[in-house]
């Protein structure tokens, strides 16, 4: 078995921010408080990107010893900054990496223990043959395959949901095709990647709701997922020195991983009794941004937490945190180092700010409008 002591969990952090608050709630409720769960801020400068740095410092204070936070590398292709990370001193002690995305968690209790398991049954097995081990993930190209078979909906989707759409991407090794209603697209770009309404459908049977997703896949055997295609790398265990043998120079860590699996023949198992959950792929963000308040309210009665999942509990609160973020900016941006840096200096930010108040006054955060 492998010591918990040279496992990390790393997740790779940027602007989603309301995501990311589920997903960590999610984390810390069914995670390992013996393992510990790094936050690399790989985004910086706009109100998103500090945002989603919060949240990330939100749940450090409430997790001390299992969540640590990492802002000081700089922002660059996701490879290098978990590169960077992992060739630091601080990674020394550990041997295995499972890096997860901002909007991948766990739904129960033991995924990391049966992820374990997995990796150290197929070694046993595949050797030096074996990259790595991924659990079951609803929204994901070869998951939702999966998925629709374990959850009995084969017969709903092709008679109802499936309808005629392209998948794939032209590459030496593939093309970009119109499929039929009849077909699934499972490697780069498929089917659900390509259809935000198929992701809001598999997250209305899985997602939100929980326990038909634990049933369903409960008891379910590994299974190889085919590495001639390309795989979404949402939730993967690995030994750490795997991660640099990947490097080709590219600036795509998936694509990378991809392309090196596939040169090299290599294994990738999948063990289907973990169920896993993704929010979205940037394909399907704007249309399914609704998924993660709908989620929070299930998974906030489901965690049994004494916190709330978000820092903020309305949209009206966001939006007020938004627009003073933007104000505060504006103040400062014209000449951060002025001694008087005030508005008759600079009738430009002036103007600006002018424009924010009365939003603030419109959205009722205002009690008078400017003058």
């Amino acid at each position: 078995m492998i010591d918990k002591d040279k496992i990390a969990i790393v997740m790779l952090a940027c602007r989603d921010y309301e995501a990311m608050e589920l997903a960590l709630a999610c984390h810390t409720a069914y995670g390992d408080p013996d393992v510990h769960f790094y936050i690399l801020q790989n985004c910086r400068g706009n109100y998103d990107a500090e945002r989603t740095l919060d949240v990330a410092k939100r749940y450090q204070k409430l997790f001390p010893n299992m969540v640590r936070v990492v802002d000081n590398i700089e922002p660059q292709a996701p490879y290098y900054s978990i590169s960077q990370l992992l060739e630091s001193e601080l990674f020394e002690e550990y041997e295995y990496i499972c890096k997860v995305d901002d909007d991948a968690f766990p739904i129960n209790e033991g995924w990391l223990d049966k992820l374990v398991q997995c990796w150290v049954a197929s070694d046993r097995m595949y050797g030096a043959k074996l990259a790595y081990v991924t659990p079951l993930i609803n929204n994901n190209n070869w998951g939702f395959a999966e998925l629709i078979n374990d959850l009995g909906l084969t017969d709903e989707y092709f008679s109802k949901i499936a309808r005629e759409h392209y998948a794939g991407v032209d590459t030496a090794f593939s093309r970009k095709r119109l499929l039929p209603a009849t077909e699934l697209g499972t490697g780069v770009d498929g089917t659900v990647w390509g259809l935000p309404y198929l992701a809001r459908w598999i997250h209305q049977h899985t997602t939100l709701q929980p326990q038909r997703f634990i049933e369903a896949v409960a008891g379910q055997a590994y299974k190889e997922v085919p590495s001639q295609e390309r795989y979404s790398i949402g939730c993967i265990l690995f030994k750490k020195d795997f991660w640099s043998t990947i490097n080709d120079g590219g600036s795509d860590d998936e694509h990378m991983m991809h392309m090196y699996c596939r040169q090299n023949n290599l294994i990738i198992v999948c063990d289907k009794s973990v169920p896993f959950a993704h929010i979205a792929y940037f394909t399907q963000r704007e249309e399914n941004r609704d998924i993660v308040e709908s989620a929070k309210e299930v998974y906030q009665q489901r965690l049994g937490i004494p916190f709330p999942i978000g820092l903020r509990q309305s949209r009206l609160l966001e939006i007020e945190a938004r627009l003073r973020w933007i104000e505060n900016k504006s103040n400062t941006s014209a000449d951060p180092n002025a001694a008087n840096n005030n508005s008759a200096q600079f009738p430009v930010v002036h103007g600006f700010t002018k424009k924010m108040k009365m939003i603030f006054y419109i959205l009722g955060l205002r009690n008078r409008p400017p003058r």
